[in-house]
């Protein structure tokens, strides 16, 4: 059975899940959520955290955007070959969740006074991926694939 997703009709935090199965070769329905719906409460009461995105794998329901990433790369071989593999797939996934987290506070709460800071900064962030993938003789963060 394919991966459903339930979330609203945005990227947001499905972004990098829709571009891991299309990786992965992985077909997925979408279970559009309207906010009018949401608003009403019946889906949100169901949800662990009060909160979506659902990730519904077979009879696992999981909530939270970075656990389905984790999820999936262990299920289909793509969360590194050993422990210390993993653990820096995590730090860097975790780096970006960092970043992912300063442009939603910019954009949803300082966007007039914190733009000018917010880019000024961007490339002391970016540098932190781009260093190691320059090192890199794979052209990956971590691994060879």
């Amino acid at each position: 059975a394919p991966i459903i997703i339930t979330y609203f009709a945005v990227r947001g935090r499905c972004g990098a899940l829709r571009i891991m199965l299309s990786d992965l070769g992985q077909d997925w329905k979408e279970n559009v959520v309207s906010f009018e719906d949401w608003m009403k409460g019946d889906l949100k009461s169901t949800c662990v955290f009060g909160q979506l995105p659902k990730m519904q794998d077979g009879d696992l329901v999981l909530y939270q955007s970075n656990t389905f990433l984790r999820h999936l790369g262990r299920k289909h071989g793509a969360y590194g070959k050993n422990d210390h593999e993993a653990a820096l797939i995590d730090m860097y996934n975790d780096g970006v969740e960092d970043l992912r987290m300063k442009y939603i506070r910019l954009i949803y709460q300082d966007y007039d006074t914190g733009k000018d800071a917010y880019i000024k900064d961007l490339p002391n962030h970016l540098s932190k991926f781009e260093a190691p993938l320059q090192k890199s003789k794979s052209g990956f963060l971590v691994g060879d694939s």
